[in-house]
Formats: structure tokens, C-alpha cells, sequence
């Protein structure tokens, strides 16, 4: 049985979230709690295999439960809202940044027209989350190790263009920490994949784009890849690269992720391999890895989030037992190699 803590304010959304998760044959609902302070003081007594909690609380709020929980006693969260809006996306963010796994819509009632797809995702998300294995998680220093890894990459003769990356569960902060350092005037286009609740991807790139110097936005279908910007996938569609543009597919019936990190990093290696440079971050599963090892093989400069600094070491482990990998680093250490494709863009 999965053991869940409900964290909610409401009591009519809180026994609606008990009522959906107790009518599972494997989920258990063993405790509930009016406020973040409350679970704070549960979660030891409970030891609940997963926490689903609400944002907007009194007394203490669902960040401000976050990063007690996961300094004192760790646990996977998942954090709801009946709504996003900027303000969240900026909160959920900092959330991620220090434990939380996901951000999900609250199932609105069997009213809703969403309320199937809204509770299917939930219970989905309740089963795979609880699976993870969470630690305590300080400011981690960068060794000289890596320095002298990035140091040592010689791009000459070398010809990039592109830059494309994939991400799940745990990416949106890693993201930030790497996109917001880069300078407005970078060569290199990007474009990401980042697998996210519905209803959420608009605003994460509007939260996105006020932290960093380039231009972030959602793409569309058919525009014209250029330096200066770094694109999101959008939600319903595949991301995908074709003579310089952006072209969206339809997902097929099925599908487990829309959009999807393999369907643009095939696309990557059949578009230009040589001139990529890929990034597979932290993430359940293994989207992207098969073609990850294609775009090595192809000439790409491959490049993995490490262990250490990954929420959930699954996309990148996959890619790296697949051989697909040239480089695995932290956060900084991927953003010192982007930084360092913009030198040798220059000196050509």
C-alpha cells in the first residue's frame, strides 16, 4: 500500500482529495492535516510514503512545509492548486528547488470537464512519486574536478548551433540555475522539453523569461529557430526541429509524454547531430535516452546532469548506461560548458 498525507485547508477539497486517493486498491490515506504546520509535526508520527499538499495555507503555507519536511525528515511531496498563476509558478519553483517533486492541478469535482484527466494524473503521480527515494539536500560544492572537466573540452574546429535539452521531474529549478546565467548576446537557440502538469507550462515560461536575459517562450509551430531565444515545447504537441523551424506533431494515441525529450532529440539527430549540443537533466524514466546515444553517435556533444544534483537520476542514468553520454555534470558545470560554446562561437 502507498501511505498518503493530505495537506489541505478546505475541508470540502480535502475530502474530496481523501475520497479519490482511498478508492485506489493500493492507496491509503493515513493521515490529513488543516495546514503546513500541522504536517510538519505528522509527517515523523505518519511516515507517510508520499505527501500531497496544497499551496495557499494559513499558519504555514505548502512552501514554507517543504522545506521544513524535507530538512527534518524527508518525504516525497507533490504540491497542488485548484489554479496557477504567476506567483505560484515563482513559489513552486523555489519549492522544487529544495525537495518538491511535481506541481499538479487539484481534480476540480465529476462536474468538471477535466475532472477524469485532472484525477488520472493525480493518481499516477501519487503512485510513481512515491516510489523515489529522497534525501536531505544542502548547497552542494562545485570541486575543482569539474572545473578542470570543462576546462579540458576543446571545441576547435568544431561548428555548434544548436543547443537542446530534455527534463522531467526536478528540471524546472536546474533549469533556471542554468538558463538565467546566460548573456543576452548568446549564439546558440534552445530548445527544451520539459515534461509538466497541464495547465502550468505558460506560466513556468512567463516565470522563466523574468528570470533570464535571453528571450524565453512557448514555440510555435512553423516559426523560425533563431539565436537570442530559448523555446519551450508545448503542452498537447510534440517539439520537433526541421530545415531551421519548428514543427509540432500530433501525439499518438498512447503517448506518455507530450511533448516528448525523444521526439526532439530524434529530430536533433537527423536534423544536424554534428552542430548539437544535447542536455538530459533529472527525470523519471528514460525519455530521451535512446536518442541521446543517437546523437553521440552521430557527433553531438552529449552532456548529463550528475547523481549528486539530480531530484530523481533516472532520464540521465538511462542515457549514461546506454553510452549515449559525453560529459556528466552539475548544474554548473553545464552551464559553464554552454558559457564556453559562446567563447569559441565568437573566436571563429
Amino acid at each position: 500500500m502507498i501511505h498518503v498525507l493530505v495537506v489541505e485547508d478546505s475541508p470540502t477539497s480535502r475530502q474530496l482529495l481523501v475520497n479519490y486517493l482511498n478508492a485506489e486498491a493500493d492507496i491509503e490515506v493515513v493521515g490529513v492535516a488543516e495546514d503546513g504546520l500541522e504536517a510538519v509535526k505528522k509527517v515523523p508520527e505518519l511516515k507517510p510514503d508520499i505527501i500531497v499538499m496544497d499551496i495557499n495555507m494559513p499558519n504555514m503555507n505548502g512552501f514554507e512545509a517543504t522545506k521544513e519536511i524535507m530538512e527534518e525528515n524527508p518525504t516525497p511531496i507533490m504540491l497542488v492548486s485548484s489554479e496557477w498563476n504567476v506567483d505560484d509558478a515563482k513559489t513552486l519553483m523555489k519549492g522544487m528547488g529544495i525537495g518538491a517533486l511535481a506541481a499538479l492541478e487539484k481534480p476540480r469535482g465529476p462536474g468538471h470537464p477535466d475532472f477524469r484527466k485532472h484525477l488520472e494524473d493525480l493518481i499516477e503521480h501519487v503512485r510513481v512519486l512515491s516510489q523515489i527515494k529522497v534525501v536531505r539536500r544542502w548547497k552542494q560544492k562545485e570541486s575543482n574536478n569539474v572545473y578542470k572537466k570543462v576546462e579540458a573540452v576543446n571545441f576547435r574546429g568544431r561548428t555548434y548551433n544548436m543547443v537542446v535539452i530534455g527534463a522531467s521531474t526536478g528540471g524546472p529549478s536546474i533549469l533556471s540555475e542554468i538558463l538565467k546565467e546566460l548573456p543576452a548576446d548568446y549564439p546558440l537557440p534552445i530548445l527544451v522539453v520539459q515534461h509538466m502538469s497541464n495547465g502550468f507550462m505558460e506560466h513556468f515560461v512567463e516565470w522563466l523569461n523574468g528570470q533570464c536575459l535571453l528571450h524565453v517562450k512557448k514555440a510555435v509551430d512553423g516559426e523560425i529557430i533563431k539565436p537570442g531565444n530559448i523555446y519551450f515545447g508545448p503542452e498537447g504537441y510534440h517539439m520537433t526541429i526541421g530545415r531551421g523551424r519548428i514543427k509540432f506533431l500530433k501525439p499518438v494515441a498512447g503517448e506518455m509524454f507530450v511533448p516528448s525529450v525523444s521526439r526532439l532529440f530524434s529530430s536533433a539527430a537527423a536534423y544536424g547531430a554534428k552542430e548539437t549540443v544535447a542536455v538530459i537533466l533529472s527525470g523519471m524514466g528514460r525519455d530521451g535516452a535512446i536518442e541521446m546515444k543517437m546523437l553521440k553517435d552521430r557527433g553531438a556533444l552529449t552532456i548529463a546532469q550528475d547523481e549528486a544534483s539530480s531530484t530523481v537520476f533516472g532520464m540521465p542514468k538511462e542515457a549514461i548506461n546506454l553510452g549515449g553520454i559525453d560529459m556528466i555534470l552539475p548544474p554548473q558545470g553545464i552551464k559553464e560548458i554552454l558559457l564556453k560554446l559562446m567563447v569559441a562561437k565568437d573566436k571563429r
